[in-house]
């Protein structure tokens, strides 16, 4: 009597010559190469395309442009500054500019000076010593790249500062007291926003 029993090592045998035969129902046939292959060239080249784009995308929302620098007001709170910079690849716009709990200042403007002169703290932008402090509605001008508070700051320590170095201060002034300001901007078509404390609850 003929025994049709199959061992173990007779099956695994088969099944491995089985594989050889169709690799691509392998588990172990499908890797990197095949996926491209079975894309082509061009579904290849736009999945590449998608990654490099989504891997910007991720890089951009996880390290926002924006750095904060100087944080600055009066006794009363009612008027303060921030001084900005941009260390991104590209200028930032600031949109808009709110307090508190999202309400509209009475003024906003961006002081647009320099790393020797600083920043003012002033309640009446259009004063002689204004003036000077170069104040701009927010929207007129974009923050430049290259512009963060921190390199400022070590051009004034180490003296090598100078009038050319144009740095930026979102200047507030509310009715009452400003417990925080919240900056929205953009960069690279995506919106950002930041929050600065002056009052820690």
């Amino acid at each position: 009597m003929h025994n049709d029993k199959e061992t173990p090592k007779i099956r695994r045998e088969k099944m491995r010559q089985e594989e050889l035969k169709n690799p691509s129902s392998s588990i172990h046939g499908s890797n990197l190469a095949d996926l491209f292959g079975g894309l082509g060239w061009r579904g290849a080249g736009i999945l590449i395309l998608l990654i490099v784009v989504g891997g910007i995308y991720l890089l951009l929302k996880f390290n926002p442009p924006l750095e904060i620098g100087t944080i600055a007001s009066s006794e009363d709170n009612k008027s303060v500054v921030i001084g900005i910079g941009n260390n991104g690849f590209r200028e930032v716009q600031i949109l808009d500019v709110s307090v508190n709990n999202n309400e509209k200042p009475l003024e906003t403007r961006l002081q647009v000076s320099n790393a020797l002169q600083g920043f003012i703290i002033t309640d009446d932008y259009k004063s002689e010593k204004g003036k000077k402090f170069g104040f701009t509605d927010i929207d007129e001008i974009a923050i430049k790249t290259g512009t963060s508070p921190s390199s400022n700051y070590e051009e004034l320590d180490n003296g090598t500062a100078s009038k050319d170095d144009e740095i930026y201060g979102v200047s507030v002034i509310h009715n009452e007291e400003i417990n925080n300001v919240h900056i929205e901007y953009s960069h690279f078509g995506m919106t950002f926003n930041d929050t600065v404390y002056f009052n820690n609850y």
